[in-house]
């Protein structure tokens, strides 16, 4: 499984990860991802850390995700049978890329969500 999760791994960045501070901002980046609207959070943290600056922008990428496929999800409703097989497998996609997230946080990994992953960088 770890061999899969390496793929959404971007390796420089992680290299400029600080143990210390990965370490110490955990708990703020795991939140920022359960919870995306406080994607700031790990950036009152510590503003200066590459850590939690970059999971700062990967929550704030997160929520604008979500916020997204929550629009999908609105308009596939509409859709008797095709609309409940789309929203069941959006919400499996949501709940896969929310464990990816946390278990990249957790291990001071910088994992990206796959194609917009690189777009945002407001941090």
């Amino acid at each position: 499984m770890m061999d899969l999760l390496e793929n959404f791994n971007d390796l420089n960045t992680e290299q400029t990860f600080n143990q210390p501070e990965v370490d110490k901002n955990k708990p703020l980046a795991i939140i920022a991802y359960i919870l995306p609207i406080l994607f700031f959070l790990p950036i009152l943290g510590d503003k200066n850390s590459t850590y939690c600056k970059f999971h700062a922008n990967q929550s704030l990428t997160w929520l604008i995700a979500l916020v997204a496929l929550s629009i999908i999800r609105l308009i596939l409703v509409f859709i008797p049978i095709l609309g409940i097989l789309c929203n069941i497998v959006i919400w499996l996609a949501i709940i896969a890329m929310l464990v990816v997230y946390i278990i990249g946080a957790v291990n001071g990994k910088a994992y990206r969500m796959p194609f917009v992953g690189k777009l945002l960088n407001v941090f």
